[in-house]
């Protein structure tokens, strides 16, 4: 009987079971390629990880960042030894989320009723796709992508009012997508009450209806049991109710009178605690002017712009990721007026509305092309979904049928191929050149530099030194020796081979092998 079960899974499962293998030899033999990829929003959450490792829970807590990638990343910090097994680490744990939402894909293709051919040519196009999302940057965007699309494989099934497990599952996907990162509190909670709301009202049975109560009072509660615990923990620690403070730096990043991020313009800045490696492991604390859009009519003229520059971007990175996303979405405004979709109908508007929540949040503030993984995933299943439901229609023959897959799949992964092929080898010479700076000149301590903080960060990183960012723009020598002073500074990288600083209780390095940094040392 079991040996039945276990050839009638695989038969069941073949599709799923190939590409996932596919998937994982491709993610073992491409991950040397992509090692040394690094970015500063990754080395906060290793840094907040190591703060686990060690104990320190009061520096762990951090409003900015999500816990759960550090969460998932402290296991593997116990045995990793240098700076660069943890970032090998933090790319293992994004390779993994791929591999679960390439999962997802299928379970929601198949939730969908997407035939077998069009579900292979979705799972096909998603390895290149996932794999490019995992190796881009350290970030918990693949993740959260990952936990949300099997929120919506639960939300999007016919049969969810019928079984009151669907409401807690909801719940528990929606608050771990919260710790994962902040912004999926807001989302899920308007998605949520939004399609329960919707199948009330279209629900003739009062049995259902009742269910439907249930589902969603027992979701929306475990949701904010879950959520609330670590709410409770960063408001605590920051002396406000707060579900975040990510939101609230980027909102006054986008200011009117905003001059970009503190550390380009405020000079050097102390590390956020006393194990943090910069500021920004913790950018809560961070001297921002905060504003409104209620203040004044100018500001909210102001903030009327913002959204209509950060809609462009985002119909700019869709496009980006296959030049066919606005007609996908025009494409199935169309359809779904049409008679011969209207078993289709539901699906298409419940991925429309989906897709307008999830922009819709982001364009209010900031957006960029990594916040949008799951309307790309969404855009790549709706868009097979729909070819699939015009080809049953008989509309072409198969010969037509296979050249329009071949076509819609190449346009959704030549993005993707680019962008690895262009990540190869990325950050090898800063690795490199941190390695020399380590074992030849035995650098360790407090760093600071005149320009380049992401790069300075990034030989910190490897250097274990905490970096305390850019000096003000001077051209004074004896300012900048004071401001280094001031903050204990014990190296100054300076990025600029003409400049000729007269540091009396710093002097330079002299080398030989390092050709594009000047590096001067507390005597």
């Amino acid at each position: 009987m079991c040996t039945i079960w276990n050839k009638h899974f695989l038969k069941k499962n073949e599709d799923i079971i190939i590409v996932l293998v596919i998937y994982s030899l491709l993610a073992i033999v491409l991950l040397n390629y992509y090692q040394y990829i690094i970015n500063a929003d990754g080395i906060s959450y290793i840094g907040i990880a190591q703060s686990y490792v060690m104990g320190n829970w009061g520096d762990a807590i951090n409003g900015y960042w999500g816990p759960l990638f550090s969460w998932l990343l402290t296991p593997f910090l116990l045995f990793a030894k240098t700076p660069l097994q943890a970032l090998f680490a933090a790319k293992i744990i994004s390779l993994v989320a791929g591999f679960f939402t390439i999962i997802g894909a299928d379970k929601l293709s198949r939730k969908l009723g997407i035939q077998r051919l069009f579900k292979l040519a979705i799972l096909t196009t998603m390895v290149p796709v996932t794999l490019s999302f995992a190796f881009n940057m350290i970030t918990p965007d693949l993740l959260v992508t990952c936990l949300l699309l099997y929120y919506l494989i639960i939300i999007f099934d016919p049969k969810y009012p019928d079984n009151l497990l669907n409401g807690l599952f909801c719940g528990i996907l929606g608050a771990t997508s919260f710790l994962a990162k902040s912004y999926a509190l807001p989302f899920f909670i308007v998605h949520f009450v939004l399609f329960n709301l919707i199948y009330y009202v279209k629900e003739p049975s009062k049995l259902k209806k009742k269910n439907l109560l249930k589902n969603f009072f027992l979701g929306i509660a475990l949701f904010f049991v879950i959520s609330g615990i670590w709410i409770g923990a960063i408001s605590d620690k920051y002396g406000e109710l707060t579900i975040g403070t990510s939101s609230v730096y980027n909102q006054a990043l986008v200011g009117p009178e905003s001059q970009g991020h503190p550390m380009y313009y405020q000079g050097l800045l102390k590390p956020s605690n006393d194990n943090a490696l910069s500021v920004w492991e913790d950018p809560s604390y961070l001297k921002m002017q905060e504003w409104n859009p209620f203040y004044s009519t100018s500001y909210f003229k102001y903030q009327i712009q913002i959204i209509i520059e950060n809609s462009a971007k985002i119909i700019h990175y869709l496009e980006n990721f296959s030049i066919f996303s606005i007609l996908i979405l025009v494409l199935s405004l169309i359809l779904i007026k049409k008679p011969v979709f209207k078993d289709s109908k539901n699906i298409l508007v419940y991925l429309l509305i989906t897709i307008m929540i999830y922009c819709g949040g982001y364009a209010l503030i900031l957006v960029e092309e990594r916040y949008l993984y799951l309307i790309c995933i969404l855009l790549l299943i709706m868009a097979f979904y729909m070819l699939n439901k015009v080809y049953d229609l008989q509309i072409f023959n198969i010969n037509s049928r296979n050249i329009l897959i071949i076509f819609l799949a190449t346009s959704f992964v030549i993005f993707p191929i680019i962008n690895l092929v262009q990540l190869v080898d990325l950050e090898e010479g800063n690795y490199k050149l941190s390695q020399t700076l380590a074992t030849d000149y035995v650098i360790h301590g407090n760093i600071a530099s005149n320009g380049e903080w992401e790069a300075t960060l990034h030989l910190s990183y490897y250097l274990t030194s905490e970096y305390y960012g850019v000096t003000k723009n001077t051209a004074n020598s004896n300012d900048i020796q004071r401001e280094l002073e001031t903050n204990a500074i014990d190296y100054y990288f300076v990025w600029d081979q003409s400049a000729n600083l007269n540091l009396t209780d710093y002097k330079e390095i002299k080398n030989n092998r390092i050709k594009r940094l000047k590096i001067y040392s507390r005597v």
